[in-house]
């Protein structure tokens, strides 16, 4: 059990260090405006419409099509069926085995701020529960066990948080576009409205730096679990 919560630690600090990057890298490209492609494995785009079907074609053929279509906002290569479907529109990424979504950047990095989410989560929970089990062995270590919960419990919340962070961005982003389709706007605009976006990086990078000073350190860190761990050894 000991060594399934440090194996845990350990994943769970790695997925929150990619969360971070990406996280970056996402707030970058919208700054940036940046329109560029990317292919992503296993995924499809979904978009508002679709523009047509390429039959018999490849990956690079499909996306060149997308490229060269004003309308395309993304694209779907199917591997099996070797065909294309270009899509219009704001839209999302979801799983599709055989599958590869070409979008731009910004949703990509959107839809793996999502995967990670889910992840550290995911994790999280796990800990919480392995934490509950070793209260229920340990009744000595009660006290040290609920500040340790309850630190796992407050970076539970602060996850659930930032998913609906990421969401409403999505959705900014999508209202954006679909304004600029539409000739509401200029692309020069995004620089105004994402300058909410920079303080949120900015509270970001607060709280991974307070969770990961010393002592009481949230985000699951080494130290909290190592202390954990030493105490129930001397116990032993």
């Amino acid at each position: 059990m000991r060594l399934q919560l440090q194996e845990l630690s350990d994943q769970y600090n790695a997925l929150l260090t990619e969360y971070k990057d990406t996280y970056k890298k996402y707030i970058d490209v919208l700054n940036n405006d940046n329109n560029d492609f990317t292919t992503v494995e296993n995924a499809s785009f979904i978009g508002k419409n679709n523009l047509s079907v390429l039959d018999n074609t490849n990956l690079s053929t499909c996306e060149n099509a997308c490229l060269e279509n004003n309308s395309c906002s993304g694209a779907t290569f199917n591997t099996t069926l070797d065909n294309c479907v270009l899509s219009t529109g704001s839209g999302n990424m979801v799983n599709s085995k055989q599958s590869i979504a070409i979008v731009e950047q910004a949703i990509y990095y959107s839809y793996r701020l999502q995967e990670l989410n889910s992840q550290l989560i995911v994790i999280n929970k796990q800990m919480m529960d392995i934490s509950k089990n070793m209260y229920t062995k340990f009744n000595e270590t009660q006290k040290q066990t609920q500040e340790h919960e309850e630190i796992l419990q407050n970076n539970y919340t602060i996850l659930n948080d930032e998913r609906f962070k990421i969401e409403k961005m999505i959705r900014e982003f999508q209202t954006l576009n679909s304004a600029y389709e539409d000739g509401n706007i200029h692309v020069t605009s995004n620089y105004y409205s994402y300058i909410a976006l920079s303080l949120i990086v900015l509270l970001l990078v607060f709280l991974l730096i307070r969770f990961s000073l010393p002592g009481k350190q949230s985000g699951g860190g080494n130290n909290i679990f190592k202390s954990i761990l030493n105490v129930f050894s001397f116990k032993k």
